[in-house]
This record gives C-alpha cells, structure tokens and sequence, in this order.
C-alpha cells in the first residue's frame, strides 16, 4: 500500500510540475441560449486562431457562461457546439485596449436535420470533474437508469453503499447527504432504496465544502438534485421497467413551459422483490465453556411505492421568480424472513436446532413542501433567495416473530410482536444574499433555521399462558427535537492566475430528548465556528490546482440515539447511545485539474483530524445475546490519495475510472480496552462505454473495495460488477435499457469480529443479483432536449 501511494503521489506531483504560459492578461465572456432564450448548459466553446489551431476548448456552466482567460492579442474564432444545433462560427479581434471581451448573448438555432439523430460528437460525459466537486448526471450513465437511488450512489465515484444501507465518501461514513441542497427524510437508514433513479437528475460530491453550506458530514456532502425540465412547450417521458426478481415499474414526467409558467410533474408506481442472504458462524466462551452457533437468514422483501412531485415556476417579471412544489414518497413494505440456528457446545455435532419465522409490514409517508422566491437585480451577480421547506413523514411497522426447536425436539420457544410508530415534523426557512464588489469579487452572506421533531413509539410484547406481555419494559415514547440556528459569511475574489475564497459559518445547536417512563432526560447546547479556505491557481489553460481547508460537524442521528430495539433475531440486536457526541473534524484538500481534448485528471491528496469519531461496538451480555451500539473514540487522522481519469481515445469509446487509497490511526478505548490502530485499504471503479453504431451503447463497471479493519471488525475487499446496453429505436424518440446488477452475486459484505470471549465470521448480502429491461418513450422532445435542473437558488 505505502508502495502504491508513493507512486501515485510520484504521478500527481509529475503532473503539476509542468511549463507554463508567458502570463497573459485578455478575458472572453459569454452566454449561450437558444432562440427561446433557454440556457444551454455543457454547450462546447472552442477559441481557434486564424490558422484554425486550438487555443483553448470550455464547457458552460449550469446559466450557459463561458470564458475565456489569459488570451493574447490577435484574431481568433469562436465556435460553439450543441447536441441538435447547427454550429455557430464567429471572428473577434482582441489588442491592448480589450482587457475584457464580453460578446453577450450567442443564439444557437437547432440543425433541422440532426433532430432525429444521436450525435455522439461534442457529448458530454456522465461525470463532470472539477475542483472539490463532482457532478454525475444519472441521464447519462445507463447501468444506473432503472434502479433505485443506492444503485446511483454506488455509481458515482468515492462512493459506497454498503448492505445495510450505510453511505461512505472515501471510504468516511462520516457525510451528509441532501436532497436538492437541503437534509430530507428520505436520506434516513435504508429510505433511499425506496427512491427511483428515475425522478434523479445529477448527484453532486461535494469534498470539502464551503462555509456557504451546512458544516454537518466530516468527509464532505451529497447532494441529489432531482429533476425539473426547463423546456418550453408540452413535453416529458415515460418509462417501463421489468426485472427479476419482481419488479414492475413505471414512471412519467409531463412537463408545460410558457413565458410566465413553468409546470413539472414526475409519477411513479413500483411494485419490487428483494432477496437477502445472510450467514454467521459465532463463538461464545463462558466459565470455560465454549458454545458455538451457526445461522442462516434468509430475507424476501416486498415493496409496493408511490412517488408525486408536481410544482410550478411563475416568472413574475425579468428579476423575480416563485416557485411552489410538493414531493410524496409513499411505500408499503412487506417483509418475510426466515432464520435457522444450530447450536452447540461441540463444533461438529448440533445439539439444538431453531427456527424462527419473521413477518413484517410497513407503511411509509414522506411529504416536502417547498417554496422559493428568487430576485436578481439590474447589477450583473447581484442575488437575493428565499427558501422555506416542510418535511412532514410517518412510518408504522409490525413485527410478528415466531420461534421453535427443532432439534432435538419440536416445541414453541417465543412468540414475540412489535409495534413502531415514527412521525418527523422538519420546518427549514433560510436566505441567502450575493453581492458583487466587482467583476472579480463577491461577498455572500447568508442565514438559516430549522426545527425538527421526532417522536417515535415503540412496544415489545410476548406471549405468555395466551396473554401477550410487555418485554423487558419496552414500552416507550421517544421525543427528540433539534434546533439550529446557522449563518454565514464568504468572501471570493480572483487576481490574475489566483483564485480565492475566504468564508466563516456559526452553527448553533440545540437538543432535547425526553422519553415517556424518564428513562431519558437530555439536554445538549453547544455553538460552533465553522471556518473555510479555498486558493486556487491556474498553472496553464488546461492545468489548474486548489488547496482548500474546511471545518466539518457530524450530529448524531435518531436512529444511534434510541436506545429502543427491534427484536427479529434473538441473538444479536443493535441498540443506539443517548450519550453519543458529536464528532468534529478539520479537512485538508489540494487538488489538480488537467483537461486536454481526450482526457481529463484529478488528482487529489487529503488529510482530515476527526474528534470524538463514531464507532461500532459489540459485546454479549449475561443472556448471551450480542448487543451492538456506536461510541465515540478519542480521535482519527486520516490521509489518503484520489485519482479520478476521464478518457475517450475514439468518438464512440470512453474510459473512466475513480481510485482512491488512505492510511488511517484510530485511539480511544473500546470494550474498556486500548483501541488504538492503524490501517490502510482502498478502492477503485472503472468503468467502459461503448457506442458502436448511432443507437447502441454498451457500458461495463467494475468495482472493488479493499480489506479494512479497526480494533474490533475486519471487513474483507468486494469486488462486483454492473453491465448495461441500451437501444434507440422509433426515431430516438424510444430506447430500450437491459441492464445487470451484480450478476455474479458477488457484492458481499464479509466481517470477523472479535471481543475477549467471543469471534464472529458474517456474510451480509442484502441484494442479491438482478436483471431488469426497460422501455423509454420521449414525446415532443427532441435529440438536443436535456433533463435540465433547476436553477435553485443556493441549491446548486
């Protein structure tokens, strides 16, 4: 591993240490829009000499501005470049007295002709890599089109998810994850299985964030933007999926555009089978007895959803916008499980055979309200936005578990049912201001509040002589509420080849957890700093560098706060710690940006010192049943190397790849004992895309993820992979998708855990390997329409 990262930190310095331009001191700015003044994001502008040599190629940003810097004097031509547009050529002349080239408005027109086509030249890549971000546009990655979120996520690069639905960046669980810029219900335990990859339009991986941004998520944010067209007229799309195991779905989005309105609509319905397999071989030693227990789980998970997301834009005038949505998330989860245990006090003979037979229903509601008023003024960047956002969900889930020997004889052990009632009310009001000092300067500033409250019921009951009983006192009502009171303050200014931004953010928190029997009684206020630093330079046209700092928060969640358990395996349960603190961290990035013609590098090398980090711990208790619960540890430093390679050799093939390599030291205590440790592992993605004719495009991922370890569990490396092919047919206006998830079931989770009288050997696959085939029908779009998002205030 050392080996490793010495080469690659001999690769990343290589890469910078590179001749430079005589400094050059012209700029070109621009904006590119169709003839309905719609802006064209990732529109391609080439500025040519007049002997047609390439000087430099851009793509525009989200508002389709472009520019061009460190230009010399002379004549040149400006192309630029659409999906579905004719081509646009034009000459400008800059000298000495052109310090600043604004060419204003350019309006493509789209090519009559190429609008029943698929034009792979100038097609943008599903990942945009740039300084401390990376934006995945689903759209455009078809091994990730008909699943669900987590499938997404496990799309983009630096990011796992792992079989019990935890989220790692980096390899960090330590991340925030937001829906269109703001935390949501959605992103809670396992709820983003039950989001469609249908209604997502980019992801965006955010590294080390902004003072602009909540400080929570140490290794950095998440972001899903779902989608809302920007297109005018009537239009929209819909899709048809069919898999194995069970899965039905269909989604539609319809969309109408006017010069006032903006109207977006996205339904879906889905009715989906999961197969779960699960195994544990375990060793208990007690006063010199050892008992050893062998399990086997199997799960069938059934989930029938629903998803509404309709609102509007109303353009009031040139410099006012409103826009009102409502998105509803509604799942019915039924459940089968089914465990078998063999135990005994001698490794080769069973003495003791249970089963237990598990079902469960749950029913879930997520609701968002969202509004949002935008006002730019007649002073170019000059913005104000409002937000207000209203989360309201609920969730009731039944158990019923039934368990019996087997072996040696055949008798009712328990016969156990639960009952949990979970309701969220979630209201976030925030503003932002920008204000431009000058062409090169702006200040932002910016505050926000949100009130969240969480009440969740739980109750344990038996049956004993044909009565059920409450089990062990569980039986209780769990209020947290949190509130947060943040704002911030940034300062970005651009000097020549220098590139800066300067920002403070202040977060003030307050926690209450209160239960109904007084087992709880919490109360927790603490106020943070959060600074941030970012400089920048710009080394050549197509080389650029960032260092950037930022101070990061994680809070602990409901789900490792309550102390209250489920009950579906009587042998081991996970339980959370009111007492958990929050962890605090210090994050360091320098990064590089190389783009040329056919490829793209980011390299990038980081360093983060987290306070008081969560970690896992197991022990068993008197009964013998493994309990496990998060901690915090004393501290971890962490340092590693990412380095994510973009290239299309040919037209109508492209590689991609993500790797990333860190070592890490961990100190506390756990279990009462020395925890201290250090470690390495890493992980890497590659993936291939292959158009062999104008409507075929082949594509292949593959992923691996290195053994990790701390003081207590050993996870083994996974290595799996994702195959796609799609096909246009009906004039492009249709494309079918076959896709292949895991197909040879190799995404597995193998852990050893041991403690001082006992060692664990799991295997977790909570997804089994799928196949699914889907149909896509466009209607009044065209080759050049994109899903694009919306422009959301601070969102983006």
């Amino acid at each position: 591993m050392k080996t490793m990262l010495s080469f690659l930190c001999s690769l990343l310095i290589s890469t910078v240490v590179l001749s430079q331009s005589k400094t050059q001191k012209n700029t070109i700015i621009g904006k590119i829009t169709d003839i309905t003044n719609e802006t064209l994001p990732y529109a391609t502008v080439i500025l040519q000499d007049i002997n047609d040599k390439l000087i430099q190629g851009v793509v525009t940003n989200e508002n389709g501005d472009f520019i061009f810097t460190n230009i010399n004097t002379g004549n040149y031509t400006i192309e630029t470049q659409y999906i579905g547009f004719i081509t646009e050529k034009r000459t400008i002349v800059v000298n000495d007295k052109t310090k600043k080239i604004n060419l204003g408005t350019l309006i493509l027109k789209e090519d009559a002709n190429l609008l029943d086509e698929v034009v792979v030249e100038g097609e943008v890549s599903e990942i945009s890599l740039k300084l401390g971000k990376k934006v995945f546009r689903v759209g455009k990655d078809i091994t990730a089109q008909s699943g669900a979120a987590t499938d997404v996520l496990n799309n983009v690069p630096s990011v796992n998810v792992g079989p019990t639905g935890t989220i790692t960046l980096r390899g960090n669980a330590n991340v925030q994850v937001l829906i269109n810029g703001r935390r949501s219900g959605l992103t809670q335990s396992q709820a983003l299985e039950q989001l469609s990859a249908d209604v997502i339009e980019t992801i965006e991986v955010i590294t080390n964030p902004s003072a602009k941004y909540d400080a929570s998520g140490g290794a950095g944010i998440i972001n899903i933007i779902l989608k809302k067209n920007k297109m005018s007229g009537l239009n929209g799309q819909v899709r048809l999926v069919s898999g194995i195991p069970d899965d039905y779905r269909a989604f539609g989005n319809v969309n109408y555009k006017t010069e006032k309105f903006n109207f977006f609509t996205n339904l879906g319905i889905r009715y989906t089978d999961y197969e779960g397999d699960y195994s544990k071989e375990q060793q208990t030693t007690d006063n010199g007895v050892t008992t050893f227990l062998n399990q086997n789980e199997d799960e069938d998970r059934h989930d029938d959803g629903q998803i509404f997301y309709f609102g509007t834009d109303f353009y009031a005038n040139d410099n006012n916008t409103f826009t009102l949505a409502y998105f509803r998330n509604e799942t019915q989860d039924t459940d089968k499980t089914e465990l078998f245990y063999d135990i005994s006090t001698n490794e080769n003979n069973t003495e003791t055979s249970l089963f237990t037979l598990g079902n469960s229903k749950e029913e879930r509601a997520y609701n968002q309200l969202e509004a949002n008023y935008t006002k730019t003024f007649e002073k170019k960047g000059k913005r104000l936005t409002v937000d207000f956002q209203y989360d309201f969900w609920n969730s009731t889930k039944k158990w019923d578990l039934i368990t019996d020997e087997t072996f040696p004889t055949t008798t009712n052990i328990a016969t156990i049912k639960t009952l949990g009632n979970t309701n969220t009310d979630d209201i976030r009001i925030q503003s932002d201001y920008k204000i431009p000092i000058n062409e090169k300067s702006n200040l932002e500033v910016g505050v926000k509040f949100e009130n969240r409250t969480i009440n969740n019921d739980f109750l344990a009951e038996e049956l004993i002589d044909n009565n059920f009983e409450t089990i062990d006192g569980i039986n209780n009502n769990l209020e947290y509420k949190e509130k947060i009171t943040s704002g911030y303050a940034q300062f970005n200014s651009k000097r020549n080849k220098f590139n800066y931004q300067l920002g403070l953010r202040l977060e003030s928190t307050a926690v209450t957890i209160n239960s109904a029997s007084n087992i709880l009684n919490i109360k927790n206020d603490y106020t943070n700093l959060f600074p941030s630093a970012t400089v920048g330079y710009e080394f050549k046209d197509n080389l650029s560098g960032q260092l950037s700092y930022s101070k990061r928060i994680k809070r602990p969640s409901l789900w490792q706060l309550n102390p209250f358990f489920e009950l579906k395996d009587y042998t081991a349960r996970f339980t959370g710690n009111p007492l958990l603190n929050p962890s605090y961290t210090d994050a360091y990035e320098l990064s590089f940006m190389y783009n040329s013609k056919k490829i793209t590098i980011n390299p990038s090398i980081y360093f983060s010192k987290t306070k008081d980090v969560f970690q896992d711990e197991t022990i068993v208790d008197s009964a013998g049943v493994f309990i496990q619960y998060p901690i915090n540890l004393d501290s971890e430093n962490r340092v590693g190397l990412e380095l994510s390679i973009s290239y299309k050799p040919l037209k109508w093939l492209r590689f991609s790849s993500d790797f990333n390599a860190y070592t890490f030291d961990q100190t506390g205590i756990l279990n009462e004992e020395n925890a201290a440790i250090s470690d390495a592992t890493w992980s890497v993605n590659f993936s291939t895309s292959i158009q062999p004719s104008k409507t075929l495009k082949l594509q292949t991922r593959v992923y691996h993820i290195g053994e990790k370890s701390n003081a207590q569990t050993t996870t083994k490396g996974i290595t799996y992979v994702n195959i796609a092919a799609s096909k246009s047919i009906l004039k492009n206006k249709g494309s079918i998708i076959f896709n292949v998830f895991n197909p040879f079931n190799s995404s597995q989770t193998k852990e050893y855990i041991t403690g001082d009288n006992f060692q664990i050997n799991q295997i977790r696959n909570r997804n089994a390997q799928r196949f699914s085939l889907s149909f896509v029908y466009k209607f009044n779009q065209k080759a050049s329409d994109k899903n694009r998002s919306a422009k959301r205030s601070n969102r983006n």
